[in-house]
């Protein structure tokens, strides 16, 4: 009797929910606030410092969001997996787990470039695992009957755009590191755009 080469997605499912649930936990945590501060200095400190950290944590809870969204939807969409497909997924959770740290690191130098280029390094390798996963699951004919052509091309370029926007951020941030931060928001914008395809899958 020849062993199936498929995987329980469930499991793959399961995996995937707990890694963003602990990772989209951890990002809170990173937030810290001097304690006995007297009300001067807690005010100061709140305006300099805790406003920032919390629009950072802002940007990467709802990127996390995002692509929790699209990893959800993507294991929605196909019918079976195997070896390769799961271990896409793994990296692919890798890099969800890398963003607490990245987050970290740019709320203690929010005004270094190195710290804006890691994070965007960080997001950019995300979003590639996540765009060969659709792509293998594709060209395997994994996915679910009412997968069309068109769905599967703007589901494509609904990864890749965050992709350009990122590496455009890194090209900015030699510019002005104040501007690149808030170039964060545009994937969030753009990905609460209806999306384009089977009426049936759409987000």
């Amino acid at each position: 009797m020849k062993l199936s080469t498929q995987l329980d997605i469930n499991r793959i499912q399961a995996l995937t929910d707990s890694i963003f649930a602990v990772a989209m936990t951890i990002l809170i945590l990173e937030i810290r606030i001097p304690l006995q501060l007297n009300s001067i200095h807690l005010t100061l400190y709140f305006f300099r410092n805790t406003l920032s950290e919390l629009f950072i944590y802002f940007i990467s809870f709802i990127t996390l969001g995002i692509f929790w969204i699209g990893s959800h939807f993507h294991h929605n969409l196909i019918t079976q997996t195997d070896r390769i497909s799961s271990w896409l997924n793994i990296f692919f959770l890798m890099m969800i787990c890398m963003i607490p740290l990245s987050q970290q690191f740019l709320n203690h130098y929010t005004h270094e470039k190195l710290s804006i280029i890691f994070y965007c390094i960080n997001l950019i390798l995300a979003s590639l695992f996540h765009y060969y996963m659709l792509i293998y699951a594709w060209k395997k004919k994994y996915v679910k009957p009412l997968l069309t052509p068109e769905y599967y091309v703007n589901a494509k370029h609904r990864i890749l755009i965050p992709v350009y926007i990122y590496l455009t951020i890194i090209l900015v941030s030699y510019y002005s590191t104040n501007i690149a931060i808030y170039l964060f928001l545009i994937p969030f914008v753009l990905h609460i755009l209806p999306e384009r395809g089977n009426k049936e899958l759409s987000v």
